[in-house]
């Protein structure tokens, strides 16, 4: 269950330039962001606010690793985006090819919940 907090030391920084494909310069500073954010107040929420295109799905995975987390939900507005980032929590495929993650890293287990839960279970 600690998937991402073991494989902290597998994340690189790798930037974009003209011969290598790469994290852009707003994924970078969103993920300094996050890292500094996170640094000075732990437990207190962030909102990350990027452009459409920019890579937010990118930023959402690598932040796992960054914060070491031990378990990441994701809630998501729709079926489609809900879709797409469990295919790239499940393959890690933007993050490996962007080499921020080594090719061979086994991926982490991801579940997609796709049915609306109609009971709420409340444990006091």
């Amino acid at each position: 269950m600690e998937y991402f907090s073991n494989h902290y030391s597998d994340l690189k920084f790798s930037l974009s330039n003209i011969e290598n494909e790469g994290l852009r310069n707003a994924q970078i500073g969103a993920l300094h962001s996050i890292g500094s954010y996170f640094t000075l107040y732990k437990k207190n929420p962030a909102l990350i606010v990027m452009p459409t295109g920019s890579g937010k799905t990118t930023v959402l995975i690598l932040s796992a690793f960054l914060l070491r987390a031990n378990r990441v939900l994701v809630i998501t507005p729709s079926v489609l985006v809900r879709g797409q980032i469990f295919d790239e929590f499940n393959k890690l495929k933007t993050a490996k090819e962007l080499k921020s993650l080594l090719s061979k890293l086994q991926c982490p287990k991801v579940f997609e919940q796709k049915n609306l839960r109609t009971t709420i279970n409340v444990f006091c």
